[in-house]
């Protein structure tokens, strides 16, 4: 198993402006994902993947979190997908992929809500490093010194190479 490359990582506030995406998504829980019976994001991500519009393209991808029921203990939507460009628009929903029949996917646009995010970065092996940097940011936020808190509005992972991804989390002073 992979780990990440730093010890341990340091986060950077930054205010990201709205990003617009298309792409795949569904609707599950921190508590579906624990099985592999009713996992929606790990069959997601290999659907979108799969695509030969997603493979030609340059753009970076998109694991968006949004349309928090509560925390990370209630229901919440999953968006993978790729930055709106007419070029993008245009070979996603004209295809198989907007026409997804898979249960519970659908093909969905998105807007990356505009506002403070604290972004935390790792290289590695994909998907362990992921896992890991999820890891140790949730044990930032537990942190009782933690001088931010989650706004379960919009977090996003986006890969910009085959090893690295940086994860940005809403946040809003406490």
């Amino acid at each position: 198993m992979s780990e990440v490359k730093e010890d341990r990582v340091s986060p950077v506030l930054v205010n990201q402006a709205a990003v617009e995406l298309n792409g795949l998504a569904v609707r599950t829980s921190n508590r579906a994902e624990q099985d592999v019976a009713s996992q929606k994001i790990a069959p997601l991500w290999q659907q979108f993947m799969g695509h030969e519009a997603v493979k030609m393209s340059a753009s970076p991808v998109y694991g968006c979190y949004y349309d928090y029921e509560s925390d990370h203990n209630g229901e919440f939507s999953v968006l993978t997908g790729l930055a709106s460009t007419a070029l993008v628009s245009t070979a996603l929903a004209g295809s198989e992929l907007a026409s997804s029949e898979s249960e519970g996917v659908e093909f969905v646009g998105l807007t990356l809500a505009a506002g403070e995010y604290l972004r935390f970065s790792a290289a590695g092996e994909i998907p362990a490093v992921i896992f890991s940097l999820w890891g140790q940011i949730w044990h930032y936020f537990a942190d009782a010194n933690c001088p931010f808190e989650r706004s379960y509005k919009t977090d996003y992972e986006c890969y910009t190479s085959m090893d690295g991804v940086d994860i940005y989390i809403g946040v809003k002073q406490k």
